[in-house]
């Protein structure tokens, strides 16, 4: 019965997050990574391969999903053929549809740990219900960014950790995979960790010492492999993978770092609400019966997987406020979710009785509604501005600088997304009378008094909505506290004017 419920969940999820597609796309500039890929094929097509390898090393940190995602590009060339360029909306949709597959094989991952771990296949459908309607579980499906990716091959190296016996094929899959979340998103390197001492410590507790440690060799050696293999392939191409990796850290030096322990709670609070008020109550009572049992020399196998992830996220906290290494934003917090969903069911197995049962779901489900019902109220009304370029057919090339005002950070103007048409560049128009007001981003920096934005009293307003960066989920995506407070506070809005002629 579980496991039928938990195919409803899967195909309500799906029909959910495919809604979610045909508008988003473009918003942030890392999307722009995901066109690594195409130039790479393009290349490719010509025979260059060192001009295809400099291409995927422009995807600085996320050089593994630039190769991964070669196959979705591939299929954009389809349209291609009739004219429409990959940078187009309707075109986009390939890969975005692919992340909604990605985020489901996610989700059944999520399902068959919980119930390894909780060993009560109720429960892990609970932590399945409650990390699928996350507004964060569901967030990246828009945009082409590689998080939801990096996020499935690290649940997939779990999943066989915790469900198959520790065999030496066992480790080498485990390894293989671990690296190659690291290629995909380097970011995730807290969550490589925690996969690799959930593997090690389980085969260390299950093992003769001599074997484990074999076992553990075998293990560093298959992530070191994959690896070294992207690294030979950029060589290939007369670059280095490892010496890319250095522009990642040159990107987030002008980042403040003042967010620190409080940010994971502060986190489910603002952007999942009361879903992120139940996982923080499953954590404590997680932590609570956890605490109890080491006490008593008891360690379950569930706890070798939350310690390490305790660790990690408290290392990844104390490496923000204290050493300055990474500042945290919502996607690096990203991998912890389905652990506190996990928590979240396994809380459900010390209700004593079935009164008690009953109603922590009873509780679970009106959290979970209440939740989306007030994520939708702000997250469907939200407008894009690419989604708005390409519909009102303005074509930011034609429009005069002065006539593109920003509140937020000037400098981060967006370009119109591809045409449905190269050859008469529909939707678009040479008409350059529109007045932009916040086609721009926001991002972390001191805080500032706001800029106006002056439209001449003449123009009319054709278009007004909400910046897309005061949806809080979003606004935890790469803004320091100070600045997401600001979205909050000064309700920035999304307009354009044309002017009268």
């Amino acid at each position: 019965m579980p496991r039928r419920l938990f195919a409803v969940l899967l195909i309500l999820t799906a029909i959910f997050r495919f809604s979610l597609l045909g508008r988003g796309t473009l918003a942030f500039v890392d999307e722009t990574f995901y066109f690594a890929s195409v130039e790479a094929l393009q290349s490719l097509s010509h025979g260059d391969v060192r001009t295809a390898v400099a291409s995927l090393s422009k995807a600085r940190g996320r050089n593994g999903a630039a190769i991964l995602q070669m196959p979705i590009a591939a299929l954009q060339a389809i349209p291609a053929r009739s004219g429409v360029p990959a940078s187009n909306l309707r075109s986009l949709l390939i890969p975005t549809s692919a992340n909604v597959l990605v985020t489901l094989l996610s989700l059944f991952f999520v399902f068959e740990i919980g119930a390894v771990l909780a060993q009560n296949e109720w429960t892990a459908l609970a932590g399945a219900l409650v990390y699928a309607t996350l507004i964060g579980s569901s967030l990246y499906v828009r945009h082409l960014v590689p998080y939801d990716w990096a996020l499935c091959v690290g649940l997939g190296a779990l999943w066989l950790a915790v469900a198959r016996p520790k065999t030496r094929g066992l480790a080498v899959w485990t390894g293989a995979l671990t690296g190659a979340m690291l290629t995909v998103y380097t970011g995730y390197y807290p969550f490589c960790g925690v996969v690799g001492l959930a593997v090690l410590w389980d085969a260390w507790d299950t093992r003769e010492r001599g074997d484990a440690i074999r076992f553990a060799v075998v293990f560093a050696l298959s992530a070191a492999a994959v690896i070294a293999a992207v690294e030979l392939l950029f060589r290939a191409g007369g670059l280095s993978y490892i010496g890319s990796l250095r522009g990642v850290r040159r990107d987030i030096s002008f980042t403040s770092y003042g967010d620190g322990f409080l940010f994971l709670p502060e986190y489910l609070l603002d952007v999942e609400r009361l879903s992120g008020v139940a996982l923080i109550l499953g954590a404590v009572v997680y932590l609570r019966h956890m605490v109890l049992r080491i006490a008593r020399g008891i360690l379950r196998p569930i706890d070798r997987v939350m310690l390490p992830m305790l660790v990690a996220c408290a290392a990844q906290s104390a490496s923000s406020v204290y050493l300055h290494a990474i500042p945290l934003f919502g996607r690096l917090i990203h991998p912890w979710m389905p652990f506190l969903a996990w928590m979240f069911a396994d809380a459900l197995t010390h209700a004593e009785y079935t009164a008690a049962r009953r109603s922590a779901y009873t509780g679970l489900i009106a959290a979970v509604a209440i939740s989306i019902g007030a994520n939708a109220w702000t997250y469907w009304p939200l407008k894009y501005p690419p989604d708005v370029l390409y519909a009102l057919g303005i074509d930011t090339t034609k429009v005069p600088r002065e006539q593109q005002l920003c509140e937020l950070y000037p400098g981060t103007e967006y370009a119109s997304p591809g045409p449905i048409d190269r050859a008469t560049n529909a939707p678009y128009t040479n008409d350059s009378s529109w007045v932009l007001v916040n086609f721009c981003q926001a991002l972390p920096e001191v805080p500032r008094p706001r800029l106006v934005a002056h439209v001449p009293p003449s123009a009319r307003r054709v278009f007004d909505g909400p910046h897309w960066m005061s949806f809080p989920a979003y606004a935890y995506e790469g803004l320091i506290e100070e600045d997401r407070e600001a979205m909050a506070r000064e309700r920035y809005r999304l307009q354009v004017f044309t002017l009268s002629r």
